[in-house]
This record gives C-alpha cells, sequence and structure tokens, in this order.
C-alpha cells in the first residue's frame, strides 16, 4: 500500500503533547495525540483513532518515549501497523539516570522541565525560541505530576520487544542528541537506520529526515 494512501499518526516524547510538531509548520500533515503522551493511555489512543477513522492500518512516528510506545503497539497489533519511524530511540534508560530525573522533577517540575525541553530542542534554534513563545508555558500548566512519573516508570523497565514487528522500520538518530545519544540507540534487526550528523534531538524538525527513507 502507497506511503501517501495511509494516514500517519505522530507519539511525542516525555513531556510533550503532539502540539509539538506544530514547530514543524506545515512540512508534515500527520496526525497526532493531542494530550501530553501518557503511556497508559497511548496505546488504547492509537486504537482509538484506527476505529474512528475505519483503517485497517496506519504508519506510527514515535519520537523518543514515543518511539517506543509505537515499537510496543505493532509488537501487540503487528496487522494494524504499515511502517515504523522510531526518532531518538534509546536502547533503554539506566536506573540512576531515571532516579536523577525522577528527583530533578520533584524538588522543581517547572525548572527541571524548561532546561529539558532545551536539551530536546538543542540544534533548532527557531522552532526552540517558537516553543518558548508558544507553547512552553501552556504545556507546563497542562502537564500531571502522575503521569510524568508513569513515563519515568516505563523509560525505566522498557526494552525491545521480544517478537519484533515484520513491518517496515526506520530509524533516525542524531549525532549530537544528548537526550537519546547515538551511542545508546536501540538496534533493531533489520531496520533502516540512518544517523543525521549535525542532528539532535528533535530529528522531525531536521532538514534530512525523510518519512519512509
Amino acid at each position: 500500500m502507497p506511503l501517501s494512501s495511509v494516514p500517519v499518526l505522530f507519539l511525542p516524547g516525555w513531556g510533550f503533547s503532539g502540539q509539538v510538531m506544530d514547530l514543524a509548520g506545515k512540512q508534515y500533515d500527520w496526525a497526532r495525540l493531542v494530550a501530553p503522551l501518557d503511556p497508559v493511555t497511548a496505546l488504547p489512543e492509537i486504537m482509538a483513532f484506527l476505529s474512528a477513522h475505519h483503517l485497517e492500518s496506519i504508519h506510527l512516528v514515535g519520537w523518543s518515549m514515543g518511539a517506543s510506545l509505537v515499537l510496543d503497539f505493532a509488537a501487540a497489533f503487528p496487522d494494524q501497523v504499515a511502517t515504523l519511524t522510531l526518532l531518538g530511540l534509546r536502547s533503554c534508560w539506566p536506573p540512576a539516570e531515571i532516579s536523577a530525573i525522577r528527583q530533578a522533577l520533584t524538588a522543581d517540575p517547572a525548572t527541571f522541565l524548561r532546561d529539558f525541553y532545551r536539551k530536546s530542542l538543542l540544534g533548532y534554534k527557531k522552532e526552540a525560541r517558537q516553543f518558548v513563545v508558544e507553547q512552553q508555558e501552556t504545556l507546563l500548566k497542562s502537564l500531571e505530576m502522575e503521569a510524568l512519573i508513569r513515563g519515568l516508570d516505563y523509560l525505566g523497565q522498557w526494552h525491545l520487544p521480544e517478537q519484533m514487528t515484520q513491518c517496515p522500520v526506520f530509524c533516525w538518530h542524531g549525532r549530537r542528541d544528548i537526550v537519546a545519544p547515538v551511542t545508546e540507540r536501540a538496534i533493531i534487526p533489520g531496520a533502516c537506520t540512518t544517523i543525521i550528523e549535525h542532528g539532535g534531538h528533535a530529528l522531525f524538525l531536521d532538514r534530512e529526515f525523510v518519512l519512509g527513507a
């Protein structure tokens, strides 16, 4: 089935909502989950999207934690995923790192998250400034600490599914990504992997990123 004939659904990373895709302007005509990402509700939301639009399959694009979640969905429902595009997917998050994030988050949520957003958008100055002006404070007010903690718990225990999907998988990594360093990328057998030399974490904003390549 041609790529253009099947809708694309985007899942953002931890601490973000699908609104982050607005930073890419009108470059991508993708659907996205509107609410901040929550690992408890993400997979049911994908299934609900399929049902609401009467779709048999979908192209899934996942960024960071969103990449882990779309991979989980593809493992659970392989017949409903046409392709997977995984952006900035780490093989794992070490317990010590998750613990440090949890401690900093609970101590001063807004300060920690503003710094996390800065790191996540590093390398994309125009879009980062736009995010701060148009999205950051509204997003901070919409976040629930319980969902953020659930996200950290999920990342801390996540690993590659034992039963890998048979659909085409495209992995993208940025050499300058400091959130998901390229040296810690997930290795998926049979996947088409691209490393953008000057890329940061928010690869969907990178001019070298091409869906389905």
